[in-house]
């Protein structure tokens, strides 16, 4: 039989113990949140240079890239701007980081390809988007930033003109 000092010891072990595995299962239980956080989808059809359609567990979901602005339409290099974005993921598998929804039903996410690079921003890399002025506001942005400057001092891709005009700007002129 335990005596009362023991039998004390014994009641304060069991609850940290008791505590310790709570605080283990909290934080397991959050970075599978986390975790859930990351969508794994597979690329159907890219619909321009930053919308992508993808198969999210048989839903067919458009992905609007989160942060940047590829040339729209009628803007030079948007064709170029589309074909880079069919051929880094067209038909794979990719993992979404979900930022937001748009207006128009989009999922806004940050887009990783397979191979652990973020598409978003080698297209920046690549000179053939903008950092979006309006919406990249998060401290990734800052580094996104440095590839578009980047991609400017090398004029390759839309930077080979002499001045490429936002498509936030071009939609401004257009539908006036």
């Amino acid at each position: 039989m335990l005596h009362r000092k023991d039998r004390t010891k014994a009641c304060v072990f069991t609850r940290i113990l008791l505590c310790s595995v709570f605080i283990v299962l909290f934080f397991a239980l959050t970075i599978d949140g986390i975790a859930d956080d990351l969508l794994t989808a597979r690329v159907g059809k890219i619909i321009d240079g930053d919308t992508i359609r993808v198969q999210y567990k048989a839903q067919n979901i458009l992905v609007r890239l989160w942060g940047i602005d590829t040339p729209e339409y009628h803007q030079a290099y948007s064709k170029v701007a589309k074909k880079y974005t069919e051929q880094l993921v067209n038909n794979s598998l990719v993992r979404l980081e979900e930022k937001d929804w748009d207006d128009y039903g989009r999922m806004v996410a940050i887009v990783t390809m397979k191979d652990d690079r973020c598409l978003n921003e080698e297209l920046l890399k690549a000179g053939l988007a903008w950092v979006h002025i309006y919406y990249c506001k998060e401290a990734i942005c800052d580094q996104w930033n440095e590839y578009e400057k980047i991609a400017r001092q090398k004029r390759i891709g839309l930077w080979r003109d002499k001045s490429p005009v936002p498509p936030w700007i071009h939609k401004r002129k257009r539908y006036r």
